[in-house]
C-alpha cells in the first residue's frame, strides 16, 4: 500500500510475488532535492523534516499518480520505476509525465513555503534491464530492483541541475514521439567506460 498506487495494488496478488529476483525492462526515475545540505544547516531538525516530507510527497505523489511504484525515500531522494508489478506498455511515458507532474508540483510547493524553503529536484530517467523482487533475509526484506540500470538512472539523475530532467537515449528512444527534448551534453559517470547520451526534457506533444 506505501508502494504502488490503490489502482495497481486492486489487481495484483502480494502472495504471489515471490522471493528472488526476475528479469524485467522497467523505466527507472530518480528524483533528488537539490541544495538541501546547505539548507538543512539552517533549519531545526523539526522544521527540516517537515519541509522535507513535502517535497519527498509531491515527488511520491507524482510517480503514484501515474502507478508507478515507489521503491525507496534515499535521504533527500525519491527512486522509483515503472512497468511492475504490472506491463505498463507506455510506462516511459509514464515516467516522463511523472517527472514534469513533479515539476509542477514543486511550482505549487514555492508559493505555499517561505522563500528560503523554496528547494527543486534534479530527475535523471532510464529504460533497461534490472532484477526486480523480493531481495533481503527472512528478517528484513525489500521489493526492489537492483542493476546496472538502476545504477545509471542515478548518476543521471546526479548530473541533472536543480528544476532539470535528464533522460537517457534508450529512454528517449521509446517516447521520442510523444516528448519534446533537446540533446545533451554527453555524461561521463563513474563506472561507466563510455559517455552516457542524455537528452534533456522540455514537455510532452
Amino acid at each position: 500500500e506505501r508502494m504502488v498506487s490503490p489502482a495497481v495494488l486492486n489487481q495484483i496478488d502480494p502472495d504471489s510475488l515471490q522471493i528472488g529476483g526476475q528479469q524485467r525492462d522497467l523505466t527507472i526515475l530518480f528524483a533528488d532535492i537539490r541544495g538541501f545540505t546547505t539548507f538543512s544547516e539552517q533549519q531545526t531538525p523539526a522544521g527540516l523534516v517537515a519541509v522535507l516530507n513535502r517535497y519527498l510527497a509531491a515527488g511520491a505523489e507524482a510517480v503514484l499518480a501515474q502507478e508507478g511504484t515507489v521503491d525507496k525515500f534515499l535521504g533527500d531522494a525519491v527512486m522509483a520505476w515503472f512497468n511492475a508489478p504490472l506491463p505498463q506498455p507506455d510506462h516511459t511515458l509514464r515516467a516522463v509525465r511523472a517527472a514534469l507532474a513533479l515539476k509542477a508540483a514543486v511550482e505549487a510547493l514555492h508559493a505555499e513555503l517561505p522563500p528560503e524553503g523554496h528547494l527543486s529536484f534534479g530527475v535523471g530517467i532510464h529504460y533497461g534491464e534490472a532484477v526486480l523482487g523480493w531481495i533481503g533475509t527472512e528478517k528484513r526484506l525489500e521489493y526492489t530492483a537492483i542493476g546496472d540500470c538502476v545504477n545509471t538512472a542515478k548518476r543521471i539523475q546526479e548530473n541533472a541541475a536543480k528544476g532539470q530532467i535528464l533522460i537517457s537515449r534508450e529512454a528517449y528512444e521509446q517516447v521520442k514521439e510523444s516528448v519534446e527534448a533537446r540533446p545533451y551534453a554527453p555524461l561521463h559517470v563513474k563506472g561507466k567506460a563510455e559517455p552516457v547520451e542524455v537528452f534533456e526534457l522540455i514537455g510532452v506533444k
